[in-house]
């Protein structure tokens, strides 16, 4: 192995004995993965340190070679496990001397390097390369290795500037190629072009179609989803790249539909990588963050075939952008068709202001009143009134009775184009799932003709060649029954099935109307051929304004709604707050007429606030000051009882039913008031029986009736009774002298006891 030269004497002289009794480092690195792997040269001559080590006067034992930052770039700090080994073993005082072929392959940064130095001076540490030998100590030393280190990164910094312009160069010639995604290829002379493998082509092409159909990427998604089709998917391998077919995800779909590549357009520079040190850790963290088309460095048009033309892709993104949900800034965006009740959802938008209008809901879901609300100016004004707000029922009505007005005469024609449409849907289902077939028939007989290539002997070959050969196989008949149940789901129409279309056609009210055809079928009709709705609202009237697809208008009126006289809270449910508002707050009886399931004239919960409105309408005062209850006596609500009593809540009601506790409520649902007496506490609090009560069943037996009775006497008060605790068991003990009817227990003891005498 070649050795690297000995350092000069003046060199040789700066080593003392104090130096060899430490320990040698020799580091070694290179800065990436195929410099390890193809750089051999360079490796030997690193190694090699460890030889002059010993050399210099270092034994064997005492030099350590670190090699662990193999394939690593010197340029990050702290991102190397060996160098920071050696730092800590330098701030220690282990090291003598650290030896590396070059001082840049021990740091190209600033931080590094310094710092490392900065350890060497005050530890007596010595730093040597394949010039020379450096002390640290010394301040001409020191001064050649901060010139030395200055070098290293400039070096460094120009070879990235050299190689990053030449790339950008590239890339402004649109030849910066990068591995394509799934649909492209590169010919023989580095051009992109379209794939030559049609079941790729076509399903890149399915998900354009879908996406021009359904109009959001999540729902061709589900589509693809529910079809069971698969996704192609280009796959980095070791040397080169494939593509694979892998279940489809929301994130191939719209990847798929963000892509310049796909519009025949060269981009270059749709991200950027931005660094930046973490006041915390000091560490330099690196991110990635997604340019703005209009900040792309570079888009260079039709630079190859496409599957859709750069118009249609820029309508595809604004659509996209129209359907996220959070954008409060962009007025002009009306989002996707949701599952909402609001027909008119995104369409909306206000007469006065320009402005689109929002939708909103009130009270539970059962029965929540939908409005249009123009609530840009309280966004934007603290505490400013709303443009407008308009009640959304019957504007919905006005203008699906002018859409099915309009849709009237064109309703056969629709039902003619439906079943052209079904039919090419169908063919389009057919010909992706053939193309499966084909690709899976393919990979079996290719299977096929490595397994008999295999001579017979060469089992164990043979055996996993056999194994793929089936494996195939089944995969086949797994995709020719999959098609076959999804040919049975997409099936052209009959001549019966046509007819009927044709005749629902001339009548759309009825498919309108239909429990089939789902609100999101609605709204997609509705924005077939609407383009916004304004609403204006006026003293007596709100004006509807209809622009269709086109320019048209059209125009409703729908008469105002005055508040006073229609939503006006029921005179029963009025007549109610007053009389609980003798006894409870507000809060309370929001609360009581909540659980009585009572609404206001707008059909909303009853709230606080509300309550305090409809008392201040009705003169109905607030509830008078009460004066403090008895702490012993109460009265007590049914939960305060239970805890008064230790028992459940269940068991108070349930002696509330039995009228085994006295209670009243104002009204259904209302807090109970439970007045708990000394002998109410006595009786029910689980105390301890006095001498002679007896059990239910002994107080049947001595009165001569039935449990049930008893029980029901004990109820009315006819007999004295109280719950006690016997053993774990809680029962009732009564007091039978209590009873009228002891005489009558009396009697039939003395009929039980005669004996009757055999004649």
């Amino acid at each position: 192995m070649q050795v690297n030269p000995l350092p000069q004497t003046q060199d040789i002289l700066k080593i003392h004995s104090a130096h060899q009794e430490r320990l040698a480092f020799v580091y070694v690195r290179q800065s990436s993965l195929r410099q390890v792997r193809d750089n051999l040269e360079s490796q030997r001559r690193q190694y090699a340190f460890a030889e002059q080590a010993g050399a210099l006067g270092w034994s064997a034992e005492r030099i350590v070679v670190i090699d662990e930052d193999q394939g690593k770039s010197g340029a990050i700090p702290q991102a190397r496990v060996g160098f920071a080994n050696l730092v800590a073993a330098v701030a220690r005082r282990e090291v003598g001397i650290v030896m590396s072929l070059e001082l840049s392959r021990l740091s190209r940064n600033d931080a590094d390097w310094h710092h490392l130095v900065y350890l060497c001076r005050w530890t007596d540490t010595l730093i040597a390369d394949e010039h020379g030998v450096y002390d640290p100590s010394s301040s001409s030393d020191r001064m050649v290795l901060g010139v030395r280190g200055q070098v290293s990164e400039l070096e460094r910094d120009n070879s990235v500037h050299r190689m990053v312009e030449a790339r950008w160069s590239k890339a402004r010639r649109g030849e910066a190629f990068t591995i394509p995604p799934a649909g492209y290829e590169l010919d023989e002379l580095g051009h992109w072009v379209l794939t030559s493998d049609e079941a790729v082509a076509n399903a890149v092409g399915r998900v354009f179609e879908k996406f021009d159909e359904l109009g959001a990427a999540r729902q061709v998604f589900l589509w693809w989803r529910d079809e069971g089709l698969p996704f192609p998917v280009r796959r980095i391998r070791p040397r080169h790249s494939c593509v694979v077919w892998v279940p489809v995800g929301y994130r191939l779909v719209y990847q798929t539909l963000r892509h310049p590549i796909y519009a025949g357009a060269y981009v270059f520079g749709r991200s950027m990588t931005t660094r930046a040190l973490d006041p915390e850790t000091q560490r330099v963290v690196v991110g990635r963050t997604q340019r703005a088309m209009r900040d792309w460095p570079v888009l260079i048009k039709d630079h190859h075939p496409a599957y859709i033309s750069f118009a249609k892709y820029l309508e595809n993104q604004e659509r996209m952008r129209s359907n996220h949900m959070m954008h409060p800034a962009d007025e002009s965006q009306r989002g996707a068709a949701r599952e909402g009740r609001a027909l008119l959802q995104g369409l909306v938008r206000c007469g006065h202001c320009g402005r689109r209008m929002y939708v909103g809901y009130g009270g539970e879901r059962a029965t929540r009143t939908l409005q249009f609300r123009c609530a840009r100016v309280r966004a934007l004004q603290v505490a400013g009134a709303d443009c407008q707000i308009v009640g959304g029922r019957r504007i919905e009505a006005a203008v699906v009775e002018a859409f099915l007005q309009a849709t009237r005469a064109a309703g056969p024609e629709a039902a003619a184009l439906a079943g052209v449409t079904l039919r090419a849907e169908v063919e389009a289902a057919e010909r992706s799932w053939q193309l499966q077939i084909e690709k899976a028939e393919y990979e079996a007989q290719r299977a096929e003709r490595q397994y008999m290539v295999v001579e017979p002997e060469n089992r164990t070959v043979a055996r996993e060649f056999e194994r793929r050969w089936n494996e195939r196989l089944a995969e086949v008949e797994a995709l020719r029954t999959k098609a076959a149940h999804r040919g049975e789901r997409h099936r052209s129409l009959s001549e019966q099935e046509v007819a009927r279309a044709q005749e629902l056609g001339t009548n759309l009210e009825a498919v309108w109307g239909s429990s089939t055809t789902t609100i999101r079928d609605r709204k997609l009709l509705l924005r077939a051929l609407i383009e916004e709705v304004q609403l204006r609202t006026e003293e007596k009237r709100h004006r509807i304004c209809i622009v269709w697809k086109g320019g048209a208008t059209t125009e409703r009126e729908v008469a105002r709604l005055r508040g006073n006289q229609h939503y006006a809270t029921a005179d029963e449910t009025v007549e109610l707050v007053r009389k609980l508002a003798l006894e409870f707050d507000d809060a309370q009886i929001a609360r009581i007429l909540h659980r009585q399931g009572r609404r206001s004239g707008l059909g909303l919960a009853f709230t606080k606030s509300s309550i305090c409105s409809l008392r201040g309408k009705n003169r109905i005062p607030a509830c008078p000051q009460k004066p403090a209850r008895d702490a012993r006596q109460g009265p007590f609500t049914a939960e305060e009882a239970a805890r008064e009593l230790g028992v459940t809540m269940s068991t108070v009601h349930r002696w509330l039913r039995d009228g085994v506790l006295a209670g009243k409520q104002t009204t259904a649902r209302a807090p109970w008031q439970i007045v708990l007496t000394e002998e109410v506490r006595r009786r029910l609090a689980g105390g301890q029986a006095p001498e002679g009560w007896v059990g239910l069943g002994e107080a049947a037996r001595r009165l001569g009736v039935g449990k049930s009775l008893v029980a029901h006497w004990v109820k009315q008060g006819k007999l004295r009774a109280m719950r006690t605790t016997v053993g774990k068991r809680e029962c009732w003990r009564i007091d039978v002298s209590s009873s009228e009817y002891r005489a009558q227990a009396e009697l039939f003891d003395q009929i039980s006891n005669t004996t009757i005498k055999e004649p």
